[in-house]
């Protein structure tokens, strides 16, 4: 199992097949993170599989995050103090 897979195991689309998609839509998105989505995707087949997944309207804002949160929240559990450091630098 890939990370995105276990970042998404408590994804819940309402479709296992939605389910699976949002892991390797992140996997792809998140190796490469400047990248378009067809730079990111590896051809075009997938690259419309990543299209028609953000079309579908199961795929929302909530229930993509959910499971990101979730396993964030689970990874915090074991940690006496967890710091939430925020970078403002910005570059013009």
């Amino acid at each position: 199992m890939n990370w995105a897979e276990e970042e998404m195991q408590t994804a819940d689309l309402g479709d296992e097949r939605l389910n699976v998609r949002v892991a390797k839509v992140l996997e792809r998105l998140g190796a490469h993170p400047g990248s378009s989505i067809p730079a990111a995707c590896r051809g075009w087949a997938e690259t419309m599989a990543a299209y028609r997944f953000f079309d579908n309207e199961k795929a929302t804002f909530e229930t993509v995050l959910t499971p990101h949160r979730d396993a964030t929240l689970q990874r915090m559990e074991c940690c006496p103090v967890v710091l939430l450091v925020q970078d403002t630098t910005e570059f013009d």
